[in-house]
């Protein structure tokens, strides 16, 4: 039997990025329906959807039932790290979704094995494209929840760390517990002409720049600090020539936050703001904004019952972290748990971070945090009332 650290290996090896993730799915659909687990896969991404029906419960009563999800996708990092299953294709598992499949996976064998003792049925779910390629939404319009004809009760989620947590730590917390980002796209139009004689054109480019400070202004004006909203642009661009004024000029950024209604309030002002800039300047400009993901939102109900069946394995988090998930998608719409995986092989306060090539992951968090799962899944179920069947 291969064990969970085998496996992790296995799929570390052969990471693969985006939503098309041939080998990785082949190789956990292999898994599972070879223990008997029937699998159904996605159509517009190659995920996996493992379904455990539980023994321990009549058809003649409803039948609960929960989610569990893993991402599935690897990241376009050379890895650096030189260990014996490191990855030779230019991708690499740096963001641990490894890890997340190994535990996931074995989860859903353990459950398989005990599905005497399961008073309902369980959704594994194996998600590609998290990695900023809309997975999550696109499985949700394939029907994730609606797969067993009625929805989940309650989901749980995790993500491993490289750095930030110590080693074995596992924390949540009510409320957010990660961010949000909208993505935002600003071009201002304007007339081109010669740098020598600017009062003849309209340049876009020193309203892009204008608009940089107006908008960070607002920021801290208008939003109420304690949101802790953002607003950031990484990328800028304009011109081919020193003298020449360019027809446009580009600015992409994102809007982060651990509030939904707030970053919208963000979006709203960026509006406001390069409207007004582009009107004192003589040019045009338009805004266009994507929802990657909302902010990852534990219920605090959830994290109760959770807490009471596995004790103090999982602790507090302080405060929530800036990095963002698109598991939020689906806790946007069935209630439920994030959890914090601490899994740093050294010093957490000094390793390299989760999308370092050089990031590596301790596989003795895994077994723990299958158990938790399998702890999970069983005494949530169990939590349900009995009711009659439709």
């Amino acid at each position: 039997m291969t064990s969970i650290i085998e496996t992790r290996h296995e799929l570390h090896g052969h990471p693969e990025v985006g939503l098309d993730l041939p080998w990785t799915q082949r190789y956990l659909v292999d898994r599972l329906e070879a223990a008997g687990i029937e699998c159904r896969l996605g159509t517009r991404l190659s995920s996996v959807i493992a379904i455990v029906r539980g023994q321990a419960i009549g058809d003649d009563v409803a039948r609960p039932a929960v989610l569990v999800r893993s991402d599935m996708d690897a990241l376009p990092v050379q890895e650096e790290t030189e260990l014996p299953s490191a990855s030779t294709n230019g991708s690499m598992h740096a963001c641990g979704h490894d890890c997340h499949m190994a535990v996931v996976l074995h989860a859903a064998l353990e459950v398989q094995n005990r599905r005497d003792e399961l008073t309902g049925d369980v959704i594994f779910f194996f998600q590609p494209g998290e990695e900023g390629h809309g997975g999550a939404q696109l499985a949700l319009e394939e029907g994730l929840l609606d797969v067993l004809g009625t929805r989940p009760v309650a989901a749980l989620g995790f993500h491993v760390l490289a750095h930030h947590l110590e080693r074995g730590r596992i924390v949540s917390r009510e409320g957010a517990v990660l961010a949000g980002s909208t993505l935002i796209d600003v071009v201002f139009h304007g007339r081109g002409g010669h740098g020598s004689a600017p009062y003849l054109a309209r340049d876009p480019l020193t309203a892009a720049a204008a608009f940089v400070t107006t908008s960070a202004t607002m920021m801290s004006m208008r939003v109420d600090p304690r949101e802790r909203t953002v607003l950031t642009y990484g990328t800028a661009s304009a011109g081919v020539a020193r003298n020449i004024i360019p027809e446009k000029a580009e600015l992409s950024g994102v809007i982060r936050g651990f509030c939904e209604s707030t970053i919208d309030e963000v979006e709203a002002l960026a509006r406001t703001a390069a409207e007004g800039v582009a009107t004192s300047h003589g040019v045009t400009a338009s805004v266009t904004v994507r929802k990657d993901t909302v902010p990852t939102i534990t219920d605090g109900g959830e994290l109760s019952k959770l807490r009471e069946l596995v004790g103090d394995s999982v602790g507090e988090l302080d405060e929530p972290l800036a990095i963002a998930e698109d598991f939020s998608w689906v806790l946007r719409e069935v209630p439920g748990v994030f959890l914090l995986v601490g899994a740093a092989t050294g010093d957490p306060s000094s390793s390299p971070s989760n999308h370092s090539s050089n990031a590596t992951y301790d596989d003795s968090i895994l077994q723990p945090t299958a158990d938790l799962v399998v702890r999970w899944v069983l005494g949530r179920l169990d939590m349900e009332p009995r009711g009659s069947g439709s």
